[in-house]
């Protein structure tokens, strides 16, 4: 069995390394809002860009950006935080290679990513997923999140208003009690 490391990045990664996960993550969105009906734009590149223009928003001390690697150094899976203002985080890009489904290793990502919250002392994380993202609704129901209507912060709520019929979106309170270990 492959063993996977998570690091938490203090500066940007690999730039071809990330540029393969994130194309992937890309085509997988896309993929599922096409299969919703939706129409979206498949090029990769202005996600990239965007990606990389705003990079020091998710490392340390305004983010954290996780990424894990299987043994021979490829990356495998990402998550990053975001913050929004008003002691809020975002959950942007949490995916796993297909490889490595099934392993824990998202839910790891989605811990590693509550816990950072914690320390930045964020009181609230917000995510978006689309409704055909089944496995990850599941996932964030499991770990506490509860189904919001819609949150304006969201950069995808900001960025594709022709999306927002395609996502969910969820909340956490970071309360006294509240913990990742669910």
């Amino acid at each position: 069995m492959t063993e996977y490391s998570i690091s938490s990045c203090t500066a940007p990664p690999d730039t071809d390394k990330m540029n393969g996960l994130l194309r992937e993550y890309y085509a997988l969105m896309i993929a599922r809002v096409q299969e919703m009906g939706g129409d979206v734009p498949t090029g990769h590149e202005p996600a990239l860009k965007e990606f990389w223009d705003q990079i020091d928003e998710f490392l340390p001390p305004e983010g954290r950006l996780f990424i894990a690697s299987d043994d021979d150094g490829r990356f495998i899976g990402c998550g990053s935080l975001k913050q929004v203002g008003g002691g809020k985080g975002e959950l942007k890009r949490l995916f796993v290679r297909p490889e490595a489904r099934g392993t824990g290793l998202g839910r790891r990502l989605v811990d590693l990513r509550i816990e950072a919250a914690h320390e930045m002392g964020l009181s609230t994380l917000l995510v978006d997923t689309l409704t055909a993202n089944v496995e990850m609704r599941g996932l964030y129901a499991k770990l506490g999140f509860s189904e919001i209507d819609l949150f304006p912060e969201s950069a995808t709520f900001q960025r594709f208003p022709a999306l927002r019929q395609y996502m969910r979106f969820y909340e956490l309170k970071l309360g006294q009690g509240s913990s990742s270990r669910h």
